[in-house]
């Protein structure tokens, strides 16, 4: 997890929860919006994120000292460049942040890090998240999401989410889960890759969370419509939408401003 010293941490100074505009009875509705005035005093701290979401810093550092020159550093930074791109790992960004920060979820890697083309979306679940629980299986759940970020609200954008999201409930396991245990392994931290696994034991069982998040600058009227009409609402589903004034040229700054990497 990429470092987030504050308390609060960074994504509760920056986003709180909003009023609702729709009533929902089938699952759970976290609205967001900024805080007024914060993103002054975040931006640096969301730069600084996006970028250690893409790029290792100690590794960073040592490939910049290793070859000697400064001029480098942009050729080293694997934030991708192509729009469409930034704008969907943004949304990975944000909602992972949000399920580790404000629900508690533990996410063992940084998966961008290991897109093997940072500017194409990398494959698999957008957000795999873990609560490990207790020894007798207690308390153990995983969280599967989808994110989407658009400039403006399209009920298509969340009707496509929810597609994927139900594609990943037929599946018997997360598509990333052995992906995520495998980097671990390779990493030697063994027991956090034998604990991920252990979710591919039926005899532990454990409870499935869904998570359905989507950002965008204009502060839509009922943004979840089609998931409470849908009447295939899965159990323990989670929607989150957040409201972000001037997305696209927030999103441009984070993934273009240049990171010192000093400590």
């Amino acid at each position: 997890m990429p470092p987030d010293h504050p308390d609060p941490p960074l994504i509760q100074r920056w986003l709180v929860p909003a009023s609702p505009v729709a009533h929902y009875t089938h699952f759970e509705h976290h609205p967001l919006q900024e805080e007024p005035g914060a993103r002054d005093t975040v931006l640096a701290g969301l730069t600084r994120l996006v970028f250690d979401y893409h790029n290792d810093p100690s590794e960073y550092r040592s490939d910049l000292e290793w070859l000697g020159f400064p001029g480098v550093a942009a050729e080293l930074d694997r934030r991708p460049r192509a729009a469409a791109t930034r704008m969907g790992n943004f949304g990975e960004i944000v909602a992972s942040e949000y399920v580790q920060h404000a629900l508690g979820y533990d996410m063992p890697i940084v998966r961008l890090r290991y897109n093997p083309n940072p500017n194409q979306s990398m494959k698999g679940d957008d957000v795999l998240a873990f609560k490990f629980g207790q020894a007798d299986g207690s308390g153990r759940e995983v969280l599967v999401g989808e994110a989407k970020v658009r400039q403006r609200f399209a009920t298509d954008v969340v009707e496509e989410a929810y597609e994927q999201l139900s594609s990943s409930q037929r599946r018997p396991i997360p598509t990333s889960l052995t992906f995520v245990a495998y980097v671990l392994r390779r990493e030697g931290q063994m027991e956090k890759a034998e604990a991920v696994l252990t979710f591919l034991n039926t005899f532990l069982p454990h409870r499935k969370r869904w998570l359905l998040f989507i950002a965008t600058s204009n502060q839509p009227r009922d943004p979840f419509a089609c998931v409470q009409q849908s009447g295939t609402c899965p159990d323990n589903l989670l929607a989150i939408n957040i409201t972000v004034a001037n997305l696209q040229t927030l999103v441009r700054t984070l993934f273009e401003a240049e990171v010192v990497i000093d400590d």
